[in-house]
């Protein structure tokens, strides 16, 4: 099969995926993009949330100072989220301290509890 046939099939393919959402999930889509995610709590978020979170917290929380997540990315390691109770160690932190990096720390936690890490 040429190349440019390939593409065609996988862009149409796309674009009628893109366009076949339900109502119900474009409202979903629209309330994450609206910040929505930010108001529960980490361990009840789906991946979009997280990811969005892992993305945008600097931005959302832009009044209070706070960096983007990936500042702090080389600094988390995963070894010891297999004990902290389901990332709960790392959600009080988050609640607690309402600062950046454990907030952070909190979203990557979730996010590896899913089997994902954050995307740039």
């Amino acid at each position: 099969m040429h190349k440019w046939l390939r593409c065609l099939i996988l862009c149409v393919t796309a674009l009628y995926l893109s366009s076949t959402c339900s109502p119900l999930e474009l409202k979903v889509r629209e309330l994450r993009a609206t910040g929505s995610c930010t108001d529960h709590s980490h361990d009840q978020l789906d991946y979009e949330c997280l990811q969005k979170l892992w993305d945008n917290y600097h931005i959302h929380r832009n009044q209070d100072g706070w960096s983007s997540c990936d500042t702090f990315l080389t600094e988390f390691g995963t070894d010891k989220y297999p004990a902290s109770k389901k990332c709960l160690v790392y959600r009080e932190k988050c609640e607690v301290k309402d600062n950046d990096k454990p907030c952070c720390k909190s979203v990557h936690c979730h996010l590896w509890l899913m089997g994902k890490t954050p995307t740039a």
